[in-house]
């Protein structure tokens, strides 16, 4: 699970499945070590949008509009840095890698598949020399699935400590962690 820094639970509490986002499957061979660059850079623009939110919400001294994932659980806050990151997040990762399988904690993005038409290009070429085992790595596009928690540290984000916010993508193939 790689991490990009953005500068105890009720078992009883009702928490919504992620949204699965996937296309039709496909048996075109993916570079493990270019999905994890790519996936960097994603992490990279959704941090982006968090800095856009806190940067808007400086400008209206500390104002943040918030709802609740679960209406009795305080700890369950969303905002539109949630919302934002995670639909840069994923919208260039499907414009990236058409097919490729999308869980994002954020139910509400559109689970449709299509990555927006603005989406930019992400980079392949990050994690060079840090993944080496994985530069030589294919698998089927239809073996992976990307997992994407846009602001891991919401609840932080909205007390404002920053310093424990970041945006959080995995990466399993055939079920198992990258």
């Amino acid at each position: 699970r790689r991490t990009a820094p953005c500068a105890a639970s009720s078992a009883a509490r009702q928490v919504p499945m992620p949204t699965v986002s996937q296309m039709a499957t496909s048996n075109e061979l993916v570079s493990i070590g270019e999905l994890l660059s790519t996936c960097v850079d994603a992490a990279l623009r959704g941090c982006d949008e968090i800095r856009a939110v806190q940067s808007r919400r400086s400008t209206t001294f500390g104002a943040l509009a918030s709802t609740r994932k679960d209406k009795d659980d305080p700890r369950s806050a969303l905002t539109e840095a949630d919302t934002n990151a995670q639909a840069a997040i994923v919208d260039a990762l499907r414009a990236t890698w058409p097919g490729l399988r999308i869980v994002g904690e954020e139910e509400d993005h559109d689970a449709d598949g299509a990555g927006s038409a603005n989406a930019r290009s992400l980079r392949r070429d990050l994690c060079q020399g840090d993944t080496h085992d994985a530069s030589e790595w294919r698998e089927p596009l239809d073996a992976l699935f990307v997992f994407v928690d846009p602001v891991d540290g919401t609840r932080e984000f909205v007390e404002g400590r920053l310093n424990a916010v970041q945006c959080l993508i995995g990466v399993a193939c055939r079920g198992r962690a990258v």
